[in-house]
């Protein structure tokens, strides 16, 4: 056998360890990615077309001049303890059931800015896609979510009806 034939056996064999290896410790994330989650994150060719992913700065310059409309897709219980101000709630998780009255009360041409808790929340996208299908065609996705605004440092706001924390009978 010649040296570059064992030179190269022995590099498939270290590939092949090093994949098995990964998997093995990426077990939840391989299991994910088999039962097919990881295929709504992305929009197929021709889909979408008018929804772009964001940048913090970009975010926070929509959100500062007012040029968006802030839509926050976590459920109303976490919105409620703390979201971007002027955000509107619209929960993305009954993506079956109808957008809410203040979606759909939205003229078509604003600009949407759609944020949920960020890393791997998928509602942000799944909301962004409901506000296209319902005729929006300028539709910002800000994918470092709630968790990026807040470790920036940037305002928050709390809905002021709900009681605080440990307060009353809870």
């Amino acid at each position: 056998m010649s040296e570059a034939g064992r030179a190269l056996r022995q590099a498939a064999a270290l590939a092949g360890l090093s994949v098995l290896v990964a998997a093995a410790l990426h077990v939840p994330l391989v299991g994910r990615f088999l039962r097919g989650e990881f295929r709504q994150s992305f929009f197929q060719a021709g889909e979408g077309q008018g929804i772009r992913m964001i940048t913090l700065g970009e975010a926070e310059d929509l959100w500062r001049t007012g040029q968006a409309v802030l839509w926050d897709a976590r459920a109303a219980e976490i919105y409620g303890r703390g979201h971007v101000p002027g955000a509107r709630n619209a929960p993305a998780a009954g993506a079956k059931d109808a957008l809410p009255a203040a979606v759909l009360e939205t003229p078509r041409d604003r600009t949407c800015l759609v944020y949920c808790e960020g890393g791997g929340c998928l509602s942000s996208l799944a909301l962004s896609r409901r506000l296209h299908d319902a005729g929006f065609r300028d539709v910002r996705v800000f994918a470092g979510g709630w968790e990026e605004w807040t470790a920036a440092g940037l305002p928050v706001e709390e809905d002021r009806d709900r009681a605080p924390e440990g307060a009353g009978g809870r």
